[in-house]
């Protein structure tokens, strides 16, 4: 069975990542879903801090979204 890795690019976004990774937990009913990986591009604010929400992976790379998204499909444990 396929299974998918979730990559969510950040950048100062303390308001809303809870937010968004508590309606990915929440709502996500398939059994798909492999991980679930934020990739933090030098937040100034407690976006980090915050991402650190149960099943939740939270890495660090240079600022910009390319950078950030192919930073975290190097980590993808998902096919």
């Amino acid at each position: 069975m396929n299974s998918i890795s979730i990559i969510i690019p950040v950048y100062n976004e303390a308001k809303t990542i809870s937010k968004l990774l508590w309606h990915l937990k929440t709502q996500a009913t398939t059994t798909i879903i492999k991980e679930i990986i934020v990739v933090d591009g030098g937040s100034t604010d407690n976006t980090k801090q915050i991402a650190l929400y149960e099943g939740v992976t939270v890495i660090s790379s240079k600022k910009g979204r390319a950078k950030q998204m192919n930073y975290g499909a190097k980590h993808a444990k998902g096919s």
